[in-house]
């Protein structure tokens, strides 16, 4: 039984079990990110380096809101497309929401290294923080892309009815993020920056993680290069 038959024929409840449960575990962990930097940031470097990572958080969620609404907006119309059988349709809103997701992404990069300084102070960064605060969200940035395929796209997955690997890509992602910090903090001694690292390497890796799964034919669906072209009935 394929996941259109099972989302039409399985009982409501053991459905809300299977896909919910495994898509609450998934943002919860996606979350974890800036709570697990701000511990070890908290323990290797100290209370200003915790407190330039408390400080770029409201960076961070502005990013990933941008993100999450194509994600979101996406998720309804492939899942729309798919419950109507219009497969072909549901692999160009993919592929359409991939470029959009690059576009937006290196739109508010650039945007967020040009003005870091400015941003950081408003969003109440001290002279004493400001540079760790720097340090830190210049790495985050520069690497910010991967957050936006990891985390935009992982919503497809579960789109498509495959809830588990999407919580897994995501928890992958997250345990990476625990590992790398330990290493990159009180092992190399890179101190907040150590933090930053770990999280884009951790971001890299859960990204790649879901555009394999798109390319390798573990998904019904595939993103294909003459749909990355932006369609107007789509944006």
């Amino acid at each position: 039984m394929n996941q259109t038959e099972q989302m039409a024929q399985e009982k409501i409840p053991k459905l809300l079990l299977k896909f919910s449960l495994p898509a609450i575990v998934g943002l919860l962990v996606n979350s974890l990110y800036n709570i697990i930097d701000s511990i070890f940031v908290g323990r290797g470097v100290g209370d200003l380096g915790l407190a330039g990572v408390t400080v770029g958080l409201p960076v961070i969620t502005t990013y990933i809101a941008f993100i999450m609404l194509i994600g979101m907006g996406a998720t309804s119309l492939i899942s729309i497309r798919l419950g109507q059988s219009k497969g072909d349709e549901a692999e160009v809103i993919i592929a359409n929401a991939l470029t959009l997701f690059l576009l937006i992404g290196i739109t508010l990069t650039v945007f967020g290294l040009l003005f870091l300084e400015p941003i950081l102070i408003f969003f109440g960064a001290s002279a004493d923080v400001l540079p760790y605060a720097y340090d830190y969200m210049q790495i985050i940035l520069f690497g910010s892309i991967f957050l936006a395929i990891g985390s935009g796209m992982n919503n497809f997955i579960r789109a498509e009815g495959n809830p588990k690997v999407a919580m897994n890509t995501m928890i992958v992602g997250t345990v990476t993020n625990i590992i790398l910090d330990y290493i990159f903090i009180f092992i190399f001694n890179w101190g907040i920056k150590g933090a930053a690292f770990a999280t884009i390497i951790s971001y890299t890796l859960t990204s790649f993680l879901v555009i394999r799964y798109f390319i390798k034919g573990n998904s019904r669906l595939e993103i294909k290069r003459e749909n990355l072209m932006l369609r107007k009935f789509i944006v």
